[in-house]
């Protein structure tokens, strides 16, 4: 069922704004509404001043730089222990601006140290392509050098710029060349160091490109930069896990407070999002919106207690309109709760309108274990639901799980009326049907029987409902489309007691008479195609209730294939092997069996039974209140 709501509207002075939002915010029960679509309230949008916009902005901003440090720093949060001051706006942005130098400092430090220890390999890869030709002047004091590599096609530029290094210095300079590979040749000039500048000029004015290494690696020859940078690379690796380790610090102790900053900080963003929902006059604001039935008082008691007479609540009429509009809370006990998932999957029921979760709660499991029937595997799937229930602690999919388990438990209660565990192995242990045998040739019909009679009373119960709905609606359309199918389904279980000689065949002509009149009735509710329609649509309701027979089809499926399991266990000629093969068809059968017998189950209520009565599109409660 769902809850009464009332339909409210506040006003008091734009000096209590704030005070009354975080009133409503404290008591949590108020579906705060878009005025722009009451026409029943008369009022201009809420305008925001600039200081509020300021904040908002401010506060975003605030969010933004907290996140970034909880991102750099890291880490997994606890729940936190540790609570807030008055003034936590104040508090989290001195904290912000304290912590965030030292991490920007940290982080940039530490994606200097990884860039470099990702190109020096590069660099190491050159400097071993010069060792080489390396000649011995270059370690004889007051010597420099400088390190080419050119493209192979450019070899000429290498002998012009040789020549002409040697000139320079008055043949005092050492070039030497040679091809470090098949595409690369390398050449090392060996100078005295009062020639630099002239010889750097040279290699400018040519464009030649010589090899730069980091200045971190100082200078040197070749192979002494080779050591350097291999120095480097052992030692970059620790100062990386020593800024990691200082980050772990500061995480230890920045973490929790700002993981709650940002929590509080997006809860007040939140709470500013909803003023474009509120309406203004010029000395007034006005909101409207949703109150359960049951908290209404509560709600009056607060304004009044916390505000005063300078805020004004009153009851809205629930026209039909609103009642369009309002939100709905569903209210169901404890053991139907987890089927309000499977109701929502398909829509959420409208406001006053019947909620089918206890329906679905009653007749689903039944379904589901008239379908699997069997003990063993009713006692492994009731397992492995609730194995998975420790995993997940709320959501759709532990919802699924309860309702498993509950299907698992009517799966063992018809076992045993069934006599069966695993398919037709009971029978070895002594087990027989309290019931009877569906597998037996002489009871099939019964079985099919049955269904469609479970069928009929689903389907009955479906338009009975209906009926109910339309009349509380007042929509003739509704109540004689219903009221038709529901007269034209009597007539037929008439005509169904006279053929199986239950009824007098007397009973004939009435029960074709009834069925003509639901006909009739059906037709009209149709309009002008009605006459052709009518029919058609009574047809389909008879195949509604045939279509319940899945029921006794899948479960006889689920019944033979155990059959076969076992059979080919027999026949297998080795044990082994034949225990193998049963148990992987007994497995298939089992995933079959806990998914099928709920894929239709659902179907049967979403298609056969909710069509008859169920009104979706309800709107879902949403609560303003704080997420803290």
């Amino acid at each position: 069922m769902n809850l009464e709501m009332i339909p409210v509207e506040i006003v008091g002075l734009k000096t209590n704004l704030q005070a009354v939002i975080r009133i409503i915010r404290q008591m949590g029960c108020m579906h705060i509404e878009e005025l722009t679509d009451l026409p029943e309230v008369s009022a201009r949008p809420l305008s925001l001043d600039r200081d509020t916009l300021r904040q908002q902005e401010e506060l975003s901003l605030l969010v933004a730089r907290v996140g970034g440090l909880l991102d750099a720093l890291g880490g997994i949060h606890q729940k936190s222990v540790i609570s807030l001051t008055g003034n936590y706006l104040a508090e989290a942005r001195a904290g912000v601006e304290e912590l965030m130098p030292k991490v920007k400092a940290f982080t940039s430090q530490r994606e200097r140290l990884e860039s470099e220890l990702t190109s020096l390999p590069r660099y190491e890869a050159t400097l071993r392509k010069l060792l080489p030709i390396i000649p011995s002047s270059v370690r004889d004091a007051g010597n420099r050098s400088v390190g080419i590599l050119v493209n192979r096609e450019h070899m000429d530029i290498l002998d012009a710029i040789g020549k002409r290094v040697v000139d320079l210095t008055q043949g005092r300079a050492e070039v030497v060349a040679s091809d470090v590979d098949v595409a690369t040749r390398a050449m090392l000039i060996v100078f005295p160091e009062k020639f630099t500048n002239e010889i750097e000029a040279l290699l400018g004015r040519e464009d030649i490109s010589r090899l730069r290494l980091p200045a971190e690696l100082g200078d040197g020859s070749p192979d002494v930069v080779l050591a350097a940078l291999y120095r480097r690379m052992a030692s970059i690796p620790e100062q990386i896990k020593e800024i990691n380790r200082e980050l772990a610090s500061l995480s230890a102790q920045w973490r929790e407070k700002l993981a709650l900053w940002r929590a509080v900080l997006q809860d007040e963003i939140e709470a500013s999002r909803v003023l474009p929902r509120f309406g203004e006059t010029d000395l007034t604001f006005v909101l409207a919106g949703w109150v359960p039935a049951k908290e209404i008082e509560r709600v009056e008691m607060a304004l009044r207690e916390n505000v005063g007479n300078e805020v004004f609540i009153q009851k809205l009429k629930m026209t039909p309109e609103m009642k369009k509009r309002a939100p709905v809370i569903l209210q169901n006990p404890r053991l139907a709760k987890p089927f309000e998932s499977l109701v929502k999957l398909l829509a959420l029921p409208r406001y006053g309108h019947i909620d089918p979760t206890r329906l679905m709660a009653f007749f689903l499991p039944i379904f589901f274990g008239m379908i699997l029937g069997d003990v063993g595997y009713g006692i492994l799937a009731l397992a492995l639901s609730l194995g998975f229930l420790r995993r997940f602690k709320e959501g759709v999919l532990r919802d699924i799980l309860i309702v498993l388990a509950m299907g698992a438990g009517w799966s063992i209660l018809f076992g045993f009326l069934y006599g069966e565990a695993f398919g037709t192995l009971g029978e070895y242990v002594g087990m027989h049907a309290l019931w009877f045998d569906r597998t037996s040739p002489e009871h099939v019909m019964g079985l099919l029987i049955m269904t469609v009679a479970v069928g009929a009373v689903h389907v009955t119960l479906g338009l009975i409902l209906g009926v109910w709905e339309a009349i509380k609606d007042k929509s003739r359309n509704h109540l004689l489309e219903r009221g038709g199918m529901l007269v034209g389904l009597i007539g037929l279980f008439f005509m169904v007691g006279v053929l199986t000689d239950f009824l007098p065949q007397g009973f004939m002509s009435v029960a074709i008479a009834i069925i003509i009149v639901g006909i009739v009735l059906l037709s009209a509710s149709l309009g002008c195609l009605g006459i052709v329609m009518g029919p058609i649509e009574f047809i389909t309701l008879v195949g509604n209730v045939l279509s319940y027979l899945r029921i006794a089809a899948i479960g006889l499926a689920s019944v033979y294939l155990a059959k076969v399991a076992n059979e080919v266990a027999g026949i297998a000629g080795n044990v082994v092997v034949g225990a193998i093969l049963a148990i992987l068809i007994h497995a298939l059968n089992l995933v079959l069996g806990m998914f099928s017998p709920m894929i239709h189950s659902l179907r049967l209520h979403y298609v056969e039974f909710f069509r008859k009565f169920y009104e979706g599109g309800g709107r879902p409660y949403e609560p303003f209140r704080s997420r803290m």
